[in-house]
C-alpha cells in the first residue's frame, strides 16, 4: 500500500505573496511549519502552525503568544543552517514529500538568494519546493522534469541557469526555446512572456530556476478581502455617488498605479490617515497593509514615524485603533 504524500506550507519571514496568489500557494497542503518570524503570516492567511522552528530572533512576542499552544523546535543562534532550511528539514522529517514557501523572498537579499539555492539543492535531491512571496512565483526544475504553468497572455516568464550545462525547451511564450543552451550567468533566458495561458518548461540537462512575475490583482479585492461587500455598502449608505467614486477613482485608478508596491501605498495611507485623525477608515488599511505584504511591525513603525511630524496624541489614538484591530483578528 503506497504512504499518502503530503504537502507541507512552510511560513517563510519574507515578504507576504499578493493576495490573488494565496489560493494556489495554500492549494492541498496538510502540514503548516513556521519558519521563525514566518509565525507573522499564520493570522493572515488564516492557517494554524503544526511546529515552530528556528532560533526566534525574528518572531514578535506577539505571535509566539498567539500560537502558544503550538509546539516549538528551537535552534542555537550560532547555526549554520537557515530557519528555513530547519523548517524544511522538520516537513521532510514529518513525512512531506514536497512543500510550498510562502514569504521566500524579502528585503534580505542573501536570504533571498539562499532561498532560492536551496530549492535548487532539494530539486537535486528530488524534493519539489516552490517559493512564493509578492507577485513573486518561483520553481526549479533538474533534467527531464517537466514544468507546466497555467498562466494569463503577457504574464512575465523567465529562467535562470543554477549551474553549467543548461539545456532546456519552452513552449507556450513569446520567444519558445528547442533544446537549447541556457548560459550560466546570462540574461538571456529573462524577461519572456506567457503567450497562450500555458508555459511549459522542458529541462534536458543543468538545474534551472523558473521565474514568474505575476502583475497585480484589484487592488479593491486586495486591500478589502472578506470585507469588500461590508465596506461597499457602508459607502452606499453614506452616498452611492460617493462610493462609485471611491471604488472607481480611489482604488481602480490610484491604487492600480505603477510606481509603488500595494503595500507601500497602504502604509502611506496609514501615516496619512494617523495624521488625519482618521480613526475610523483606519481599519481598512491596516487590513490592507497586512494583506498585500507590509508587517505588522512595518505598520506600527508607520505610525510612529508620523508621530514625528503629526504629535503624539493623534500617534497615539492610531496605535490604540490598531491594537483594536489586531485583539479583533487574531
Amino acid at each position: 500500500m503506497t504512504a499518502a504524500r503530503r504537502t507541507a506550507l512552510v511560513l517563510a519571514g519574507g515578504t507576504l505573496p499578493a493576495p490573488q496568489l494565496w489560493q494556489l500557494a495554500l492549494a492541498g497542503h496538510d502540514l503548516v511549519i513556521a519558519a521563525d518570524g514566518g509565525l507573522a503570516h499564520a493570522r493572515i492567511l488564516g492557517v494554524t502552525p503544526d511546529l515552530i522552528v528556528g532560533d526566534l530572533d525574528s518572531v514578535e512576542a506577539r505571535d509566539l503568544q498567539r500560537y502558544e499552544q503550538v509546539p516549538v523546535e528551537r535552534h542555537p543562534h550560532a547555526k549554520d543552517e537557515l530557519d528555513l532550511e530547519l523548517a524544511l528539514t522538520a516537513a521532510w522529517t514529518r513525512g512531506a514529500s514536497s512543500a510550498t514557501v510562502v514569504g521566500a523572498f524579502g528585503s534580505r537579499l542573501d536570504q533571498s538568494f539562499g532561498a532560492l539555492l536551496i530549492a535548487g539543492r532539494l530539486a537535486v535531491e528530488g524534493r519539489e519546493v516552490a517559493l512564493f512571496a509578492g507577485n513573486h512565483e518561483a520553481h526549479v526544475a533538474t533534467p527531464e522534469a517537466v514544468l507546466e504553468r497555467a498562466l494569463a497572455p503577457g504574464t512575465t516568464v523567465s529562467l535562470l541557469a543554477l549551474g553549467p550545462g543548461c539545456r532546456v525547451t519552452t513552449q507556450g511564450v513569446k520567444f519558445p526555446l528547442s533544446d537549447a543552451p541556457l548560459p550560466m550567468g546570462s540574461g538571456f533566458g529573462l524577461s519572456n512572456a506567457a503567450s497562450d495561458g500555458k508555459v511549459r518548461l522542458t529541462v534536458h540537462s543543468g538545474v534551472v530556476a523558473f521565474l514568474v512575475e505575476h502583475q497585480q490583482g484589484n487592488p479593491r479585492e486586495a486591500i478589502w478581502g472578506s470585507q469588500a461587500d461590508r465596506i461597499s455598502a457602508a459607502l452606499a449608505a453614506a452616498d452611492a455617488d460617493l462610493r462609485e467614486l471611491v471604488e472607481r477613482v480611489a482604488y481602480g485608478e490610484v491604487f492600480a498605479r505603477a510606481g509603488l508596491d500595494l503595500a507601500t501605498r497602504e502604509l502611506i495611507a496609514v501615516a496619512l490617515l494617523t495624521a488625519a485623525d482618521g480613526v475610523n477608515e483606519l481599519p481598512t488599511h491596516f487590513r490592507g497593509a497586512l494583506r498585500s505584504g507590509a508587517s505588522e511591525r512595518q505598520v506600527r513603525e508607520a505610525i510612529i514615524h508620523s508621530a514625528m511630524f503629526i504629535g503624539f496624541p493623534r500617534a497615539l489614538a492610531a496605535m490604540r485603533a490598531l491594537q483594536r484591530f489586531l485583539e479583533r483578528t487574531s
